[in-house]
């Protein structure tokens, strides 16, 4: 099965966790980012930083308001952590810690359930504790529509050969012809005795829908010449 570390984005762009929370959005503006993975000096993941850290602060006046029992029920850690998150400078102050990372040998399908079943975006890929990449859920979409792409098609080659051996059955000329179909490319081979024939099984193809290309490599190979009898035999 395919894993992360084939999709990945490998040495991503990263924030350090004492830059400034301005820095870390002027690189995701200028990147078209959506999030950041915050690293130390020894490229150990900390945490993340994304566009939503950035949608609940003071200088926006969009900092939630705890309602009364939120501040009745939370405790004053959490409390605490809001209030720094709505007000604070640094990266440190603002991220998503800890993070949820991978390591690159997991497969595409777990990667894109840990996403929905955690309502992320993104997932640092780790090894030996370091950042190696990181996988979007762009990523897990693209290869998708790969998968879906080349699924779609096969059955269009499946069904360009069936129909296609279809028609050569129907006809007294096309029982020596052989079809191979390779991304809507069929190529023709066999022997026939008659050039028309070649021509027949041909023009056959390049009517079947969904035919792109005929690869005509079928050989005339005629009809062995019989002896001449000598005058008088």
């Amino acid at each position: 099965m395919q894993t992360v570390r084939s999709i990945m984005t490998a040495d991503p762009i990263s924030v350090h966790p004492d830059a400034k929370i301005w820095e870390a959005a002027n690189t995701m503006l200028d990147c078209g980012f959506s999030g950041l993975p915050v690293i130390d000096n020894d490229e150990q993941v900390l945490g993340v930083i994304s566009e939503s850290d950035f949608l609940r602060r003071g200088e926006l006046r969009s900092q939630a308001s705890p309602g009364m029992w939120r501040r009745l029920f939370s405790s004053r850690g959490a409390l605490a952590e809001d209030y720094a998150k709505a007000f604070g400078k640094e990266v440190s102050e603002v991220m998503s810690s800890p993070a949820i990372t991978v390591e690159p040998w997991i497969t595409v399908e777990d990667a894109a359930n840990l996403m929905g079943d955690r309502g992320i975006k993104r997932l640092p890929v780790v090894e030996n504790n370091k950042l190696v990449g990181i996988v979007t859920r762009a990523d897990i979409i693209r290869t998708l529509i790969r998968q879906m792409s080349a699924s779609a098609v096969d059955r269009i080659d499946a069904d360009i050969k069936a129909g296609l051996e279809a028609e050569y059955d129907r006809q007294r000329w096309g029982d020596t012809i052989t079809v191979a179909v390779d991304a809507t490319v069929v190529t023709l081979e066999g022997r026939v005795l008659d050039a028309r024939e070649k021509t027949a099984a041909r023009v056959a193809a390049e009517n079947t829908l969904g035919v792109t290309k005929v690869i005509d490599q079928i050989l005339v190979v005629g009809l062995p010449e019989m002896p001449v009898s000598p005058p008088g035999f």
